[in-house]
């Protein structure tokens, strides 16, 4: 017991114990190798991390998940088999298993009587949204795709591989005519957005293409729809000295590209010298720069490239996969080399739009800079919140709290306000969700204003919004 939702289960040849796939919530999916009695710690636990800490929490210990995947790596996992066919001998008596949502597939070596894992290994990573593996007669391996209902069987990797052409450098990928000037190529069209999500300070430069005669359709509520070959592409630069526009550097810049009807985030490290940028590998990386402050001393930046999962961890289906490219951050006047004038008239002015807005721009919706003193209080704190946090805090976002925080649920239904926390409440007195004039009992507050354990964002984020915790603050302190 303790399950949250065992999705395929299989046992194995030799113990004849139950390997399980769980899927899970918050944060964690787990593989758990099950036995009469087990206590596998839904919904006390997730896996090895607390959930209800508080909640009763069984008769017997919790066994711990043989493995867990963050939702970086994986966002909903499919239990698989051991395998014991004789194509690859490798891989004989691992119990080899998936993922619905990323398409990757993992091999582990599992070790019963020590009862410890002794490898672990991704094997594929596909476009497959893997519903459920099976086995044949003869131990070969096989899964089922939930989309189209196809059979595929496991293969090795042909010498010449996408990861052997896939651009290695930016100046390799097209979307530039002089990466070292950041001169984008003729049909890379610049954008910019009226409400930015925090990016630990940087500053960004923002662009999208699409191939050939494409075109995009214009969403009034909702993102808007690409087809395959479409990118966004996004340059952060940091100041190296505080205050000083000469001093920025460029560190990164994302390519999430859309193929074989699936999006998928790509980064790219720019070079001390400035000259290029070079792909980051699929597991992310971290650099420390030295910036210096305004008042003379020098902090260390942690600057975090993400992985290719964890890119989209904020790119969600909830958030209809493209953040920035939708109606209330696109209605906005841009200032193109040619003119200054609204992108969504000037996009669909050049056809860039399967069919036309049915209303004018002015009568079409857009987001208030939070950090700008257009709107109430109330509406810059919750554009905030939804910019940086209704990715995940959405009906059906994968975020493990009840709250709501996009801007079109209305505030009495966001289940925020005076709400009791259901998970870690770090020591505060008497804690709510959201403390009527009280931002000390707040945990939202708590969360955006710490960096580590329980923060928000909780990943690709080592530097706290001190403007935005400001800003949800004195929000927080008008709730009367």
């Amino acid at each position: 017991y303790g399950y949250r939702n065992p999705w395929r289960f299989s046992f194995h040849p030799e113990s004849g114990l139950p390997w399980v796939g769980d899927v899970g919530q918050d944060i964690w999916e787990m593989i758990e190798l099950s036995y009469a009695g087990a206590n596998h710690g839904w919904s006390v636990k997730e896996g090895s991390h607390d959930f209800h800490p508080k909640a009763a929490k069984g008769p017997t210990p919790f066994t711990p998940p043989v493995v867990e995947h963050h939702h970086t790596e994986a966002r909903s996992i499919t239990g698989g088999y051991v395998y014991t066919g004789a194509k690859f001998p490798e891989l004989r008596d691992w119990y080899v298993y998936g993922d619905y949502q990323y398409g990757k597939m993992w091999a582990l070596k599992y070790d019963h009587m020590a009862k410890k894992v002794l490898a672990h290994e991704e094997i594929a990573s596909t476009t497959v949204k893997i519903a459920s593996f099976g086995v044949g007669r003869d131990g070969s391996f096989y899964a089922v795709e939930y989309d189209t209902g196809m059979i595929h069987q496991l293969e090795r990797m042909p010498p010449q591989t996408l990861r052997s052409v896939f651009p290695r450098k930016l100046s390799e990928t097209g979307l530039f005519t002089s990466v070292a000037k950041h001169q984008v190529a003729p049909g890379v069209i610049p954008y910019s957005i009226n409400a930015p999500f925090w990016s630990d300070g940087a500053i960004k430069e923002r662009y999208f293409a699409v191939p050939g005669e494409q075109k995009v359709k214009f969403h009034e509520s909702r993102a808007w729809e690409f087809e395959d070959g479409a990118v966004t592409v996004k340059s952060f630069q940091l100041e190296m000295e505080e205050g000083k526009p000469q001093s920025r550097k460029r560190i990164e810049t994302r390519v999430v590209l859309k193929w074989d009807d699936r999006w998928v985030g790509y980064t790219y490290k720019w070079r001390d010298d400035q000259t290029d940028a070079d792909l980051v590998e699929a597991g992310g990386a971290d650099r420390t720069y030295s910036v210096k402050q305004k008042d003379g001393t020098t902090r260390q930046q942690v600057w975090h490239y993400p992985s290719r999962n964890e890119c989209m961890f904020c790119h969600s289906r909830a958030a209809g996969f493209v953040l920035g490219i939708k109606t209330s951050q696109m209605n906005r006047d841009h200032s193109y080399a040619a003119a200054t004038d609204n992108q969504i008239r000037a996009l669909d002015h050049v056809g860039m739009f399967v069919k036309s807005p049915a209303k004018p721009v002015a009568a079409l919706p857009a987001l208030v800079d939070p950090y700008g003193t257009k709107g109430t209080l109330e509406l810059r704190a919750r554009t905030w919140l939804e910019v940086n946090c209704a990715m995940c805090h959405v009906n059906d976002g994968g975020g493990n709290s009840a709250i709501e925080l996009d801007l079109k649920t209305k505030l009495e239904n966001a289940n925020l306000i005076d709400e009791v926390p259901l998970h870690d409440t770090f020591g505060l007195r008497d804690p709510r969700l959201v403390a009527k004039g009280d931002p000390a009992r707040s945990v939202l507050y708590e969360r955006v204003k710490r960096r580590g354990g329980g923060q928000m964002p909780p990943t690709s984020s080592n530097r706290v919004d001190t403007a935005g915790a400001r800003l949800l603050a004195e929000w927080i302190r008008s709730l009367k």
